[in-house]
């Protein structure tokens, strides 16, 4: 076995953005059926992974919220390579969180996504894409997605992604509550009347991409928005603040607890920021890409 050089790898790990998120019905297997419309965006985390010879595992973070080590998702993706490959390493994981917790924008699926494909890349590609595929599967429903990379439709529990042909640059405006909204609550707390029959509203979506982004917006909807400002009155409240602001079309990333919308004019945005943050809201102005 070649003696391994400490080496240190720095990648981005990019946001997402829900477009439109059916929840279809409730699987077997404890989890839901879902078809969504995903965008990535320019919001990103920073992660720098230090390879070195030895073994063990460390993962520290910039910002409230981050696990240590291997309760990271970024951590399970590390140790899960390792042991696929069968790769003896020594990792340092260093993420700057730029991307909120339990905020519905998927950002510890992409660090592990990011961690998978760092890492993949660096020992000479020893696990083929099926094999890393399955290995994103494992580790969330999400992970796949930021693995292919760009826009995508997802099925199944969202790990069945197809990418397609979405607009780059489309500048948005994301505002959240200052805590995470935790997904597996929202869930449970679907009701019959939450669900949607089929994905119409995502294949809407899909043929409305070329048209502008206030179109393709609109034809979007998201079926856990309801459970979640049931259950969070926090997000029911950003909701109306956006609206008073101008931004009645803001619409819930994922779970939550990130409020979505066309960024329209610059003025506009700004003034928003402004106004939401000085009302203790977390708020973003960025785009897809």
């Amino acid at each position: 076995m070649t003696k391994l050089t400490k080496t240190t790898l720095e990648v981005e790990a990019p946001a997402k953005v829900n477009v439109c998120l059916v929840v279809t019905g409730r699987r077997p297997d404890g989890y839901h059926n879902v078809a969504t419309v995903m965008a990535p965006l320019a919001l990103a985390d920073r992660l720098t992974i230090t390879v070195d010879a030895g073994r063990g595992l460390t993962v520290r973070g910039d910002g409230p919220g981050c696990p240590p080590d291997e309760k990271n998702l970024a951590g399970q993706a590390a140790l899960a390579f390792l042991a696929a490959a069968g790769v003896e390493a020594c990792l340092d994981l260093h993420l700057v969180k730029n991307v909120a917790v339990g905020a519905g924008l998927g950002g510890g699926s992409s660090d592990a996504a990011a961690t998978l494909l760092a890492l993949n890349g660096h020992f000479g590609r020893p696990l083929g894409d099926d094999k890393l595929w399955r290995l994103a599967r494992r580790l969330g429903s999400d992970v796949p997605f930021f693995l292919a990379g760009g826009w995508a439709f997802a099925s199944g529990r969202g790990e069945y992604v197809t990418r397609v042909r979405g607009p780059r640059e489309v500048q948005l405006l994301l505002a959240s509550p200052d805590r995470g909204i935790p997904t597996a609550r929202v869930y449970r707390a679907l009701e019959p009347s939450d669900l949607a029959a089929n994905a119409d509203p995502c294949w809407e979506v899909l043929a409305r991409l070329e048209e502008e982004a206030e179109a393709w917006w609109e034809a979007g909807v998201n079926t856990l928005e309801a459970p979640a400002l049931r259950l969070f009155p926090v997000l029911a409240e950003l909701k109306a603040a956006l609206a008073e602001l101008g931004y009645e079309n803001a619409r819930l990333s994922g779970s939550g607890g990130t409020f979505v919308a066309p960024r329209g004019e610059e003025r506009t945005a700004r003034e928003a920021q402004e106004a939401l943050t000085a009302r203790g809201y977390r708020v973003a102005l960025t785009a897809t890409r």
